[in-house]
């Protein structure tokens, strides 16, 4: 039941495009290096991320869709914290493989190194926030580009993420590296999106943030 709530909170974390389809607006990226180059480059000078981001969670179940807003932290090399504010307290901390889940009701503690698949959903955000995803062996991963963005196609290459996952799909700013949309589908056809805005970098972060005892 906790693994299920932490899937579906990353799940929350993010409609996604066909595998293999060039999405619409897109063409792709043909200096591969360089864009990985200028990602590394751009990824080694923020040491710490604070965003406010909006929340879209689409459930087949139901007609209205899930709207929710919070803040996001992250501080080199591996503590997350997604902090869900509206319209209810919900609370996500990842740090150094240890996993904290809080809502409104009870704490629970998960440690993902008894768990393939939860390591591998602890590195799906670790990568994104630190410019490491093009190396995530459990993906196979296409980068696309328009004028102002950005696409990084994931698709699951592993039996354990494509179990969970249809697609992912991460969005950076052209000018910072910044990721301004992380999107997901599931496989049973829900999706989230989740709008990252008024990021700021390099600010001071307490550890107490990312807490996890």
């Amino acid at each position: 039941m906790l693994m299920r709530k932490v899937l579906a909170t990353l799940a929350m974390c993010v409609i996604g495009l066909g595998a293999y389809a060039q999405p619409k607006g897109f063409s792709a990226v043909k200096n591969l290096s360089g864009f990985q180059q200028s990602l590394s480059k751009s990824s080694a000078a923020v040491q710490t991320i604070q965003s406010d981001f909006n929340q879209v969670k689409n459930l087949s179940l139901l007609a209205d869709k899930i709207k929710s807003k919070g803040k996001f932290y992250f501080k080199k090399e591996d503590k997350v914290r997604i902090e869900y504010t509206t319209p209810f307290t919900y609370l996500l901390v990842m740090n150094a493989g240890q996993i904290l889940v809080k809502d409104e009701q009870k704490t629970n503690k998960v440690n993902t190194k008894n768990s393939k698949t939860m390591q591998s959903v602890n590195r799906i955000m670790v990568d994104c926030m630190r410019g490491t995803v093009l190396s995530n062996p459990d993906f196979k991963t296409t980068v696309y580009e328009n004028g102002q963005s950005y696409l990084l196609s994931m698709a699951p290459a592993t039996e354990g993420m494509k179990k969970m996952f249809k697609q992912i799909d991460v969005y950076m700013n052209k000018s910072s590296y910044d990721v301004h949309r992380l999107s997901m589908v599931e496989q049973g056809g829900d999706y989230t999106d989740m709008d990252f805005t008024n990021a700021k970098h390099n600010l001071p972060l307490n550890d107490a943030l990312f807490k996890v005892k």
